[in-house]
């Protein structure tokens, strides 16, 4: 979970920081089904948005506050902050508690479904419909603290969204950028050695090479952070175990909701990938078990890592 800083520079001519978020009609717009869910309609988004998706985002939140020891960020943020911008909000809930936090700061969350929790928003908090590729409704220059968590899925180029939250920064601004690896590795080998469940890996990257999409992007963060022309770049891992081998307390708690989030959401992730690649159900149903007896092998321990 690694902080970012922009380097100093002299701020655009024109920027205005007070520029307020612009929001999409409630209308509820058509959607894309697969696999019984719910994805958004320009079928560009790997990730759906229904209800069970919603429960998984709010299990992750609760995974990252415990990997930060209860924090909401890995970032020291300056006490003056004023202007935050969060991407992939999704439900609202880091941005309605980072406002409690820093009640001073103006925080705008930016997700392309209409999934916020509206009831009990502080005051300093909006909401704004778009996606997060797209370009966002703040001045250039004007942002303090950029948040980014959890955008694998909904990202086609990574490059331009950096370059865009290097613009759309303060000269000094900090960006935060949270992802999960799509790796398993057996915790009793040489860390980050040969995965776990390779067939199954392996089918998951290729359907997501044919979607142009990248679940795990981590790697090539630092090289695509350097080129939009961010400095002091630091790097934070955490180990998230599977199945039932954790004797830690910590890991254990991060284990007991990596396996609800694995087991009970695992398909959430699939569902329009494999559509758009011709599979039914049924064929994604013949495969999908084989990822699962990998991972209760009683010879291995699990771990993925964010």
């Amino acid at each position: 979970m690694p902080p970012r800083r922009k380097k100093q520079s002299a701020p655009s001519e024109g920027s205005n920081p007070a520029a307020g978020p612009s929001t999409a009609a409630a209308e509820e717009e058509p959607y894309i089904e697969a696999f019984g869910h719910k994805f958004h309609h320009s079928g560009r988004i790997f990730v759906p948005f229904d209800e069970k998706e919603q429960q998984r985002m709010e299990i992750e939140h609760r995974l990252f506050r415990h990997c930060l020891n209860g924090a909401l960020t890995a970032t020291r943020i300056p006490l003056n902050v004023e202007q935050i911008v969060d991407l992939g909000s999704g439900t609202g809930l880091w941005p309605t508690e980072m406002a409690v936090r820093y009640p001073q700061a103006q925080i705008l969350g930016i997700d392309v479904s209409r999934i916020q929790k509206t009831n009990a928003v502080p005051p300093n908090v909006r909401f704004s419909i778009g996606n997060v590729e797209d370009p966002w409704p703040v001045s250039v220059g004007s942002v303090d603290f950029l948040h980014a968590r959890s955008l694998a899925g909904g990202v086609s180029d990574w490059p331009a969204l950096f370059t865009q939250a290097y613009e759309k920064l303060k000269p000094g601004g900090l960006l935060e950028w949270t992802e999960v690896a799509i790796q398993i590795f057996d915790f009793d080998g040489a860390f980050g050695d040969a995965e776990l469940c390779p067939n199954f890996l392996n089918l998951w990257r290729d359907v997501c090479r044919r979607n142009n999409i990248d679940f795990t992007p981590s790697p090539n963060g630092p090289e695509w952070l350097v080129e939009a022309g961010f400095e002091s770049i630091a790097q934070r891992t955490e180990i998230l175990p599977l199945g039932d081998w954790a004797q830690d307390e910590k890991l254990q708690t991060r284990q007991a909701l990596m396996n609800t989030i694995s087991t009970e959401h695992f398909v959430n992730h699939c569902g329009l990938l494999f559509t758009k690649c011709g599979w039914t159900r049924e064929q994604f149903d013949e495969v999908a078990p084989t990822f699962f007896t990998d991972i209760a092998a009683e010879c291995k321990k699990p771990y993925t890592m964010v």
